[in-house]
């Protein structure tokens, strides 16, 4: 009795033994199969072949050390497949589709290793991102188009084309604190990145703005705050003529006429060196010496002043108010 026993344990482990081996044999030829599978597909069906490969790689995995061969092999098709899918989606204008595969290759790569992949993928990602985000800032949904552009730096702290997209969306949302901080940013990074082009953007979109907002104090006649204004756009630029020229205006509204002559003296440095240009600059340097009482310099001034539109005003103060010789 025990003897049978023993003999029919014994045939059920070798049967056992012999179904595990064959089982297993199939699973690699499954697994080779199903990786040969992906590679034919990959001329004709970018997605059906990274589906293959990456069942290949899965089976293999499942079936250890005798697997090791395919899995690498399906792993390093990955990157190089997933990333020309994602190219295919872009040029058929899927934006979205294509950033999600080109984050794929560039996990892919990363895991396995692919740097040339895993590089043109970094580049471009936060690029895709960028597109996304103005398209987004152009349809005016301006809290998806801040995600988008936090997602472009995300892969690309350093994208001052990033921040400076970001800056316009602030602006157009009124925050003005978050407006400034994304523009330095901007710059800062572009200067560092040699992005010049971005630099000149961001430089000039907030002299601009600041600009602007100390025409309005002006009109207003709030000239201190006109001239603080200023005094935050000149961190931004110092050869804007316009910049300087509202300087005169201002101080000489204040009666600070040393201020204004000194404006106007720098903006006759940065503006066109000719009559025309300059006569503005002139009237605000002659209405300052005035001011102080500086009779034949104030002369001298306005009569480089009558040039152009501002002739009969210089003219009056040369006849009339200054009677210059």
């Amino acid at each position: 009795m025990n003897r049978l026993f023993k003999t029919v344990v014994l045939s059920v482990i070798l049967f056992l033994g012999a179904t595990f081996q064959w089982a297993s044999a199939q699973t690699l030829e499954e697994a080779t199969n199903t990786y040969n599978q992906g590679v034919a597909l990959a001329a004709t069906d970018l997605p059906g072949a990274i589906t293959a490969l990456q069942q290949a790689a899965d089976i293999a995995k499942k079936i250890g050390d005798e697997g090791a061969e395919i899995l690498n092999l399906s792993q390093q098709q990955m990157p190089a497949l997933q990333y020309n899918y994602a190219t295919s989606l872009y040029k058929e204008k899927k934006m979205d589709e294509a950033i999600t595969n080109f984050e794929l290759a560039y996990e892919y790569a990363d895991k396995v290793g692919d740097d040339g992949i895993k590089a043109k993928t970094a580049d471009l990602i936060p690029k895709l991102y960028r597109a996304k985000g103005n398209g987004e800032y152009k349809a005016e949904q301006y809290d998806a188009a801040l995600t988008s552009f936090a997602n472009a730096l995300k892969y690309d702290p350093s994208y001052a084309g990033a921040y400076l997209s970001e800056g316009l969306v602030y602006n157009k949302q009124n925050n003005t604190e978050l407006m400034k901080t994304a523009m330095d940013s901007a710059i800062a990074t572009g200067n560092r990145t040699k992005d010049e082009k971005t630099v000149e953007q961001a430089v000039k979109f907030m002299s601009d703005n600041l600009m602007i907002e100390a025409n309005n104090a002006f009109k207003k006649n709030n000239f201190n705050m006109a001239i603080s204004l200023l005094d935050d756009a000149t961190s931004y630029t110092q050869d804007n003529p316009e910049l300087y020229y509202l300087y005169a205006l201002s101080y000489n509204k204040l009666s600070k006429w040393d201020e204004a002559i000194d404006s106007a003296e720098k903006g006759l440095n940065a503006e066109e060196k000719t009559s025309a240009k300059q006569a503005r600059f002139y009237f605000e340097m002659g209405m300052a010496q005035a001011g102080k009482g500086a009779t034949d310099e104030a002369c001298t001034s306005f009569k480089k002043a009558a040039v152009g539109p501002l002739a009969e005003s210089a003219n009056y103060q040369i006849k009339t108010v200054l009677k210059c010789n």
